[in-house]
């Protein structure tokens, strides 16, 4: 297999990676999420196991009107919410959906009894005097304070928010342990829960699998143009400008009497005859043996 055949190859498999990256970028959820519930009651409550999930951020809940929200110890807010119909906040069903729990409480209203009319109306002798001007609806709808509903004494509270239409309070503002509790203040329905979530996304591979990927794409899209365009006119004058450059091919530009020339020449070499040197190292063993026979027989 050729160098070209295995760069195609590998592009191959790049174009692949980049495309499973960019398709799991693209599906991939959100690191932060609002989830949002509506509520039926005056009241919602989210307890203390609730509170304590590592994702929760920020609690959110608005209504029509002003808005309360209290911690307060669960024997205390137990004892508060055995009074009042509440939603309670158990939990996620999923990131989009939260799991609620109504508990109801019935209260009798006691009606005034209506004054009794008279048998016979009785006539006044005397005209009576004009009635005051009366302010209209409006003007009086306008002057006239919100309507605040009893719900007990608040000492039981630790802690209090209050807000117009919306209260917004950081999950890390309430005391561990405790209960949140949010209630409307004219004691109508609130209207609807926002919980904000950090979680958790499994997405580090994602970066590295589309960039690994476009790098093999590209040097395979490299291997590709290479097969289809002819390099060999690129190649010779590369390598004509390599002899050039070398000046080995023809020799030119060498200045006589050089190094250079003299080293294209062999000149720098000395010429060595081995075999004279081989005879030289014979003789010169020869007469050192005949020197020790020769002592040897004068002893």
């Amino acid at each position: 297999m050729t160098l070209r055949t295995t760069a195609i190859i590998a592009g191959a498999l790049g174009l692949l990676m980049m495309i499973a990256g960019l398709i799991a970028q693209g599906m991939r959820p959100e690191h932060s999420v609002v989830t949002q519930a509506t509520l039926d009651t005056p009241v919602v409550v989210l307890a203390p196991e609730v509170l304590a999930l590592p994702e929760l951020q920020r609690l959110a809940v608005t209504a029509d009107g002003g808005v309360e929200a209290h911690a307060g110890r669960p024997v205390d807010a137990v004892a508060w919410l055995g009074e009042h119909s509440a939603t309670y906040i158990t939990g996620y069903e999923s990131w989009d959906i939260l799991t609620t729990r109504t508990a109801s409480r019935i209260t009798a209203d006691v009606e005034s009894p209506s004054p009794s009319a008279s048998a016979e109306p009785t006539a006044s002798a005397e005209p009576s005097p004009s009635a005051s001007p009366s302010p209209s609806p409006d003007e009086a709808g306008a002057d006239a304070p919100e309507e605040v509903y009893d719900y007990g004494s608040g000492d039981l509270w630790r802690q209090n928010w209050a807000g117009v239409d919306r209260v917004s309070v950081a999950v890390s503002a309430v005391p561990p342990g405790e209960y949140f509790v949010v209630n409307s203040v004219d004691g109508s329905n609130l209207g609807a829960i926002e919980i904000s979530a950090e979680r958790q996304v499994n997405d580090a591979w994602i970066s590295p699998l589309t960039w690994i990927g476009a790098a093999l794409t590209a040097l395979g899209l490299l291997a590709v143009l290479s097969a289809l365009v002819d390099l060999r006119p690129l190649q010779e004058r590369v390598e004509s400008w390599t002899t050039k450059r070398s000046r080995i091919a023809t020799g030119e530009d060498v200045k006589p009497g050089s190094r250079r020339e003299r080293r294209l020449a062999g000149s720098t070499l000395p010429d060595v005859d081995l075999d004279e040197n081989d005879e030289k190292d014979h003789k010169d063993q020869s007469d050192e043996k005949d020197d020790k026979d020769e002592k040897g027989g004068q002893s």
